[in-house]
């Protein structure tokens, strides 16, 4: 049975106008969403199972994102070639996001104190 259309001005309808204009002006967006791509974050995930940032502080977190080391920034020589890195929801979300756009990521040590910036 087919979903109902969501009502003008809801939540549900303003998040696909968002996805759709999203998508528009990032073509590239649509590469993620290929076999191709599909099968390379599976090998990815299965050679680094766990997330990176995570094991440079002693965790275990499994990993569930492919993520590029470099920012592709839509080239598709990069998307495809890498280099990739396994990263936790958390770290790819939120620490790699600031350090992309310049803002800085603070860290904590094991005993729950912010690291000092180095």
């Amino acid at each position: 049975m087919p979903r109902p259309t969501p009502r003008p001005g809801s939540r549900v309808q303003d998040r696909r106008e968002a996805d759709q204009r999203r998508s528009d002006r990032y073509e590239w967006r649509a590469w993620y969403k290929t076999a191709r791509w599909r099968s390379l974050r599976l090998r990815q995930l299965q050679a680094e199972p766990l997330c990176r940032f995570c094991l440079e502080h002693g965790d275990l977190t499994p990993a569930t994102v492919c993520d590029h080391v470099e920012p592709h920034r839509g080239d598709e020589g990069k998307f495809w070639v890498g280099p990739f890195q396994s990263l936790c929801p958390r770290h790819h979300n939120r620490d790699k996001q600031r350090a992309e756009h310049g803002r800085e990521v603070l860290t904590f040590g094991a005993d729950g104190w912010p690291k000092d910036r180095d």
